[in-house]
């Protein structure tokens, strides 16, 4: 696990901080958490919040232990007067994320008319992910389609992962895109891999390390199978990488995500996708031939080869040479220098890569420019050709009218 920077030290110092001058409590905050939790899941029960997910996940999730789904009411302080009732002070509202202050100064309740799952840590709810109604728009100010606890003390969402389950060391925790994903993958699986999704932001280094801490080496990525998603996949091994991963990726197929699989009935393939995940690195390295001169390709292979675990590089190497005119001792030396400098510096080398995926991405809107291109032109050759005077049909047998 790479050294922590003087920043992340900072943050920590000042978190540490903010707690100190606090007039609340991290157990406090939890509680208020764990009311507005059960208070949710009360309310889940005839809501439109339970027939959706039902009917996007095919079954009922009302009892599952670790989802705990529940739902908002649409009214402006429902939430803030239970709380109330419960001896809870605005100020612990305020401070837990859970109401907010409208412009007219009263507190109102921060999550309103969603499905709403909570987030957790070793059993404490630390904040709330909400997913709006879904016949509402950006066009009707209900805010966005998935709304987060804000920035409490007691959470920060690029350092927490959204987990549908335990990360016991028997499960594989997957990495995607969205929390109703991570809850497909979950529900599709039977609980034999767990859906882990960012919150908000792109995978964290503390979201890396989470997992790390958790004892996992080998997570499985299987982010959107589009632009974006590919783009995700990409950025993810070099943030995983450096705390020691070696993931894989399940290779979708092309337009879809994890929750839409399910949705549609084709968990079948969701399971097959990411029962067959295959090294993320043999991805992009596919990609650097895919759509670079060889020589170059072969280096930006080597810089993804020495991210790998030690044991994968002989591998790496051996697997380069038999696409390349280059012999696999010229390919171990180039190899050394990089592997060294990963050694020294894993963040910084991973760093660089970062900076590049920029490149990645450019590289992947061209091809996939140029398929649309070659489809349009083969389409509208085909018409054409149809159109022609000289084009010959196939004749039909005789007897037989068209």
């Amino acid at each position: 696990t790479p050294e922590p920077t003087s920043y992340e030290i900072e943050k920590l110092l000042a978190r540490a901080d903010a707690w100190h001058d606090s007039n609340t409590t991290p157990q406090r905050l939890a509680q208020v958490n764990r009311l507005t939790a059960d208070y949710y899941q009360a309310c889940y029960r005839g809501s439109w919040a339970q027939p959706y997910l039902a009917e996007r996940f095919g079954t009922d999730l009302a009892d599952h232990p670790d989802l705990q789904p529940g739902y908002a009411p649409a009214s402006w302080t429902n939430l803030v007067t239970h709380l109330h009732r419960h001896g809870i002070t605005d100020d612990e509202m305020l401070a837990a994320g859970v109401a907010a202050t409208a412009s007219t100064g009263r507190l109102i309740d921060r999550f309103r008319d969603r499905a709403v799952f909570p987030i957790t840590h070793d059993g404490v709810v630390l904040g709330f992910v909400g997913r709006r109604h879904p016949d509402r728009t950006d066009d009707d100010h209900a805010g966005p389609k998935y709304l987060n606890t804000g920035d409490t003390l007691l959470f920060h969402k690029g350092d927490q992962l959204y987990t549908t389950g335990r990360l016991d060391p028997h499960v594989t925790p997957v990495i995607v895109e969205g929390p109703l994903d991570a809850i497909a993958v979950t529900i599709a699986t039977e609980g034999r891999c767990v859906g882990v999704a960012p919150l908000g932001t792109s995978l964290t280094d503390d979201q890396a390390a989470q997992l790390r801490t958790a004892g996992h080496r080998t997570p499985i990525v299987a982010t959107d199978a589009d632009l974006a998603g590919r783009v995700a996949a990409e950025r993810d091994y070099w943030i995983l990488t450096p705390y020691g991963h070696h993931p894989r990726h399940a290779a979708l197929p092309d337009g879809t995500d994890p929750a839409d699989l399910l949705a549609t009935g084709r968990a079948d393939v969701l399971v097959k996708a990411v029962e067959q995940a295959k090294p993320l690195a043999d991805a992009l390295i596919d990609e650097r031939f895919d759509h670079l001169p060889p020589a170059e390709a072969a280096l930006e292979a080597l810089r993804v080869i020495a991210a790998q675990p030690a044991n994968h590089w002989e591998t790496g190497v051996q697997h380069l040479a038999e696409r390349l005119p280059a012999p696999a001792s010229v390919l171990r030396t180039a190899l050394r220098d990089l592997v060294e400098a990963w050694n020294h510096d894993p963040r910084h080398a991973a760093q660089t890569a970062l900076n590049d995926v920029s490149q990645v991405k450019n590289r992947l809107t061209r091809a996939q420019i140029g398929d649309v291109s070659e489809h349009l032109i083969a389409s509208r050759t085909d018409r054409n050709l149809g159109k022609a005077p000289d084009y010959a049909r196939p004749m039909a047998p005789r007897g037989v009218q068209r």
